[in-house]
């Protein structure tokens, strides 16, 4: 009796697109898609002097490669956290409060996006074959 495995070849050049689909820069650019109804409901909840600590609320990749909201304004840990002097008036943390519970599914479905429009070389499916039985 002999074995042979079909469409190995066909399924490694098929993972192949899919992980160029979802390379790093890809997810990165997801992320901070995703992430935007947090950067609005934060910016939302800024106190607005001139508008510079609302202004600097983003989605942004950071150092390590992952991406997160961000306030640019030097004054914006002092509201997020307070001091002994001022009250905290968050805005980061009661905005990812609002939408954590949606950003996995967003995040997930976008992921999925990619992976679908992924050019699929074969749409076979990888099979053990028994020969001489």
């Amino acid at each position: 009796m002999r074995f042979r495995l079909d469409g190995v070849d066909e399924a490694l050049r098929n993972l192949t697109a899919i992980g160029e689909a979802v390379s790093e820069p890809a997810l990165q650019a997801d992320g901070l898609k995703t992430l935007e109804p947090v950067v609005k409901d934060a910016q939302s909840l800024a106190p607005v002097d001139q508008g510079d600590l609302r202004d600097s609320i983003e989605a942004a990749v950071l150092n390590d490669g992952s991406v997160g909201v961000i306030i640019r304004d030097w004054k914006g840990h002092f509201f997020e956290f307070g001091t002994t002097h001022m009250r905290a008036t968050p805005m980061l943390i009661p905005a990812w409060d609002a939408n954590v519970n949606e950003l996995s599914n967003a995040f997930a479905d976008r992921i999925r996006v990619r992976i679908e429009a992924a050019p699929r070389v074969s749409r076979s499916r990888v099979g053990l074959r028994t020969e001489g039985f």
